[in-house]
């Protein structure tokens, strides 16, 4: 009996170390990087969030992954992560989800049973803030650009609409999440209208709303976003800010150092034009910081604009390119007094958009003389001089391009050593860019500066307003 079991199990033994019996195939296993997310009502994960896993086989490998939501059809992938943005009902604050994973190895097998993993959400109400680098001024003439900075914890993408208000009591205006900057201008800019709504750099508004800006006063604006799920941001809001009313067709903008121009000026153009709007640029308070599109929407309230500015102010002049382009090509009228300096780029812009095209390279800076004459070169313009007791100095005067008119010419321009300007040198004190119709014109360059100058300066402000 005894070598009879011997026998046996020697057999069973080699039965057992025999290689070609198939074992059973096991199927992966596949976790969550978490087991559980055990956070209560007031402290559950936003609507947009990641999960991770990963999977393993014991005798094979993984080649993917199925997951999905319950009760929906498996997805199969072959990345650990993924990052979810589950949409909320209106009014719908909380939610459950329950994800299930499997693992899918090189043998087709899965993981059974899957993987399950609780996730409870909430929805997170979106942020809107104003832009603070853009903020308008604490004074202003009739337009309003709100840069508005929205974002949301679950996801930019569900932010559903943004809102402006104009005062703490008007009702909201909504438009949709793209229009993130916002212009408002009144439809009349001298009396309580209608507000018109212009997005980015548009031109033709998006809305226009019955409710008035509050020109002659002081008004907040403030803004707001709201998401998918119906929870709305707290509201950001500018400082108090002053909305001057439009009073005259001439807007005159002042880039000059100090105020002397203005101060010399404003008697002979009241005379010239009647009321017209100042806009001080020296101002902070009055400083508004995009050209395009408030500086444009503020230009397009007046068929003509006067900039007056020094050689510290060109910088300016031609960072204003697009602009300027954008306002004539909308109708406006342009008269630029500006000087142009030996140091002026062959470049710069102002020879783009200008009816000038350069300044001679030599001679440069000349000078004029007390009372020498700057000639009108066209009827109806009446002839100027130096009115400064001294020499006028830092002329350079340019060469118009083929399509300009000159306006002015300096006869008895001098060089700065005292010698005659010569003779192949340009003359030209000012320069336009002739309209469709005879003697009218769109833009007029002006490189002397008219404040100190004699003659009769309320007859050529008097022939500007015909002529533009």
């Amino acid at each position: 009996m005894i070598h009879r079991h011997g026998w046996i199990v020697g057999v069973l033994f080699l039965a057992a170390c025999r290689k070609d019996i198939p074992r059973p195939k096991q199927s992966p296993v596949a976790r969550f990087f978490v087991d559980t997310i055990a956070l209560d009502t007031t402290n559950r994960l936003p609507s947009r969030f990641t999960l991770r896993w990963y999977g393993e086989d014991p005798d094979g490998y993984v080649v993917g992954y199925e997951l999905r939501k319950q009760g929906e059809p498996w997805s199969f992938t072959t990345s650990q992560e993924s990052t979810f943005v589950v949409p909320f009902a209106p009014g719908e604050l909380y939610k459950d989800l329950i994800f299930e994973l499997r693992a899918v190895d090189n043998d087709g097998l899965r993981t059974d049973p899957p993987a399950r993993l609780r996730v409870p959400l909430r929805n997170s109400p979106p942020v809107c803030r104003l832009d603070a680098q853009t903020l308008p001024p604490d004074t202003t003439l009739p337009a309003i650009t709100l840069l508005l900075r929205a974002d949301d914890p679950d996801g930019a993408q569900t932010i559903e609409s943004l809102y402006v208000r104009i005062g703490p009591a008007s009702p909201w205006i909504a438009v949709e999440p793209r229009h993130t900057i916002l212009t408002l201008v009144p439809e009349d800019p001298t009396t309580s209208s209608a507000t018109l709504v212009y997005s980015g750099t548009r031109l033709v508004p998006i809305l226009r709303v019955p409710i008035a800006l509050p020109l002659g006063d002081t008004v907040r604006f403030y803004v707001r976003a709201k998401d998918q799920g119906g929870l709305f941001s707290e509201p950001d809001s500018t400082r108090p800010i002053y909305l001057r009313r439009k009073t005259g067709d001439w807007l005159v903008i002042d880039s000059w150092s100090d105020g002397a121009a203005f101060s010399a000026l404003a008697p002979d153009m009241g005379a010239a034009w009647g009321s017209f709007d100042y806009w001080n640029l020296r101002s902070a308070a009055q400083r508004v910081p995009l050209r395009v599109p408030t500086w444009l929407h503020i230009w397009r309230l007046y068929p003509r604009v006067y900039w007056i500015g020094d050689v510290t102010a060109l910088p300016d002049l031609e960072a204003s390119e697009s602009l300027i382009e954008s306002y004539l090509a909308g109708g406006g009228r342009l008269v630029l007094n500006f000087p142009l300096p030996s140091s002026v780029e062959a470049s710069s812009p102002v020879f783009r958009f200008g009816p000038v095209d350069s300044i001679a390279t030599s001679p440069q800076n000349g000078v004029l003389a007390p009372n020498s004459p700057v000639t009108s070169a066209v009827a109806g313009f009446p002839d100027l001089a130096n009115g400064l007791p001294y020499f006028l100095s830092g002329v350079n005067p340019p060469f118009p391009k083929g399509t300009a008119q000159v306006l002015y010419t300096l006869p008895n321009l001098l060089q700065g050593n005292g010698q005659p300007w010569p003779s192949t040198g340009s003359r030209v004190a000012a320069a336009a860019f002739p309209a469709a119709s005879p003697g009218r014109y769109t833009q007029v360059f002006f490189i002397l500066p008219l404040h100190q100058l004699s003659g009769n300066r309320v007859a050529l402000l008097q022939a500007l307003q015909t002529a533009l």
